[in-house]
């Protein structure tokens, strides 16, 4: 004969192995990526806010007195680093330079200036501080887009 407790546990576990596992969004897997890449024990990395405009995601980023915005493509499954940069990434006209059709880039601007709205001002002014504008390749190693800027040490 079974206990109730047992009968709880057993139903529990059930679905705990039956279930589909919980879906990830877009938003948590463009967090990952970029702490995968830059987050350092001694240097924690935080990010917030992401907004993504179907393949396109920016995502604010701070890094003990550092921040800046981070440029992020989907392809195929996956997000990618595209770039890090400060306040181009929030306006319209560096992200049709970009590669973004007008009405997306004024839309995906728009959404982020909303977005970072909720944030406080502090975290803001270390998102400005970022100078220039640096590709990123896939081991978050940077290069400059502007070729009389020095390279991040």
């Amino acid at each position: 004969m079974r206990t109730p407790i047992r009968n709880i546990l057993t139903a529990a576990l059930s679905v705990a192995i039956w279930s589909p596992a919980v879906a990830i969004s877009d938003q948590d897997v463009v967090r990952d990526v970029l702490l995968k890449t830059f987050d350092k024990p001694e240097m924690r990395l935080t990010v917030d806010p992401v907004v993504i405009d179907g393949d396109v995601a920016v995502a604010g980023w701070v890094q003990g007195e550092l921040g800046g915005r981070a440029l992020l493509r989907r392809k195929g499954e996956a997000w990618t680093i595209d770039l890090c940069a400060g306040d181009a990434l929030k306006e319209s006209k560096s992200l049709e330079k970009l590669g973004l059709q007008k009405a997306r880039a004024d839309s995906l601007a728009a959404a982020i200036g909303a977005a970072e709205k909720k944030l406080d001002p502090a975290v803001l002014q270390k998102f400005s501080r970022f100078d220039g504008m640096f590709a990123v390749d896939e081991n978050g190693g940077h290069v400059s887009t502007d070729p009389h800027h020095r390279p991040i040490q």
